[in-house]
């Protein structure tokens, strides 16, 4: 027979039991919530943050000289085009590939995967450029680079101005030393970095045949009259070659590019007036290369100058002016009859603009 005192001491037991139950299953509890607590936290450093919706409108960085790819990701990161640093830098370390100064445009909200595709590509490189052809005059480069470039005309002015003391002392301009070809600059660009760009291109041009800048004068001045006058390839060193053996000889180089650089002439044909011009360019009045370069010669000019053809010539015309035939002569005669040729295609030929 069970008495009431045992009864009350089973009854303490179970209610001390099941508080020790709860306590435990309390403190399981507690550490089960702390473990995925931490295993959350350490998944989370091994994950990376990253879009992957649809891109987002555009925008643009600039990559300088000096940047690697950290500065590259840092600088997508400030623009939005990624997430997070490590959505692309991982990849970056182990992709080979060169960073090239620039502006370049990129969707916002990429991908880190796609960014770096896109930067790799480099097919979004911001550019502005120009194209100068042979034979331009500063009168009409000036306005090219303004509509091409978006620069000031009187910065360029300035600029030009500035690169004088490179040039030649006889030097009356910078006319011949503003090299005709494309080029590309980042937006932005200055005046005065166009303008020593295409300088630069000159020297480097006139390099190759060991000429310095300093030294180039006649050889610039007599290309750019190459330039001027010769229509066809094959005909820019028959030409040279013509006014080569003119000034052996101390002929007049009576050229009527010279006369129209003078009086701001554009017809091929020029007048008795034109061609009386006291400008010192005028080769119908004074003996020798005209007082400078009257225009802007490129590589074939420059070549021609310094390698004339062989030949006795001291005559040409071009007897058509849309085909740029030119007959070349020895004698007054000859070239007389190629000159009648050349007056017969103007009269076929009237709505010509010579």
């Amino acid at each position: 027979m069970t008495s009431q005192t045992d009864s009350h001491k089973r009854r303490r037991r179970l209610l001390v039991g099941s508080l020790a139950l709860l306590l435990v299953v309390g403190i399981v509890g507690g550490v089960a919530t702390f473990a995925t607590d931490s295993i959350r936290d350490l998944i989370s450093r091994f994950q990376v943050a990253d879009y992957s919706g649809e891109p987002r409108a555009p925008t643009s960085i600039v990559i300088e000289a000096g940047d690697d790819g950290a500065a590259v990701a840092r600088k997508m990161v400030e623009a939005d085009i990624i997430l997070s640093f490590d959505a692309i830098y991982r990849d970056m370390l182990t992709t080979d590939f060169i960073i090239y100064p620039g502006t370049y445009e990129f969707p916002t909200k990429l991908s880190g995967k796609r960014a770096l595709e896109i930067l790799i590509e480099g097919k979004n490189r911001i550019v502005v450029q120009t194209t100068i052809p042979e034979g331009f005059r500063i009168r009409e480069i000036v306005p090219q680079l303004v509509s091409d470039l978006k620069l000031d005309e009187k910065d360029i002015a300035q600029a030009i101005e500035a690169i004088m003391p490179r040039l030649p002392e006889a030097a009356l301009n910078a006319e011949g030393y503003l090299f005709p070809a494309t080029y590309t600059f980042d937006p932005g660009v200055t005046a005065k970095t166009v303008i020593n760009t295409m300088v630069d291109r000159a020297e480097a041009e006139l390099e190759q045949y060991d000429i310095a800048l300093k030294d180039s004068f006649d050889v610039v001045n007599l290309a750019a009259l190459i330039q001027s006058e010769a229509k066809l390839e094959e005909d820019f060193f028959k030409v040279a070659r013509v006014f080569q053996n003119r000034l052996d000889v101390g002929m007049l180089l009576q050229s009527d590019a010279t006369v129209n650089y003078g009086t701001n002439g554009k017809t091929v044909t020029t007048t008795d007036a034109q061609r009386a011009d006291k400008s010192p360019y005028n080769t119908y009045v004074y003996t020798g290369l005209p007082a400078g370069p009257i225009s802007n010669p490129g590589e074939l000019a420059i070549e021609a100058a310094l390698r004339p053809a062989d030949g006795d010539w001291l005559f040409f015309v071009t007897v058509n002016l849309k085909t740029g035939e030119t007959k070349f002569s020895v004698t007054l005669t000859e070239h007389e009859r190629a000159a009648q040729e050349f007056y017969a295609w103007l009269r076929e030929n009237p709505e010509w603009k010579d």
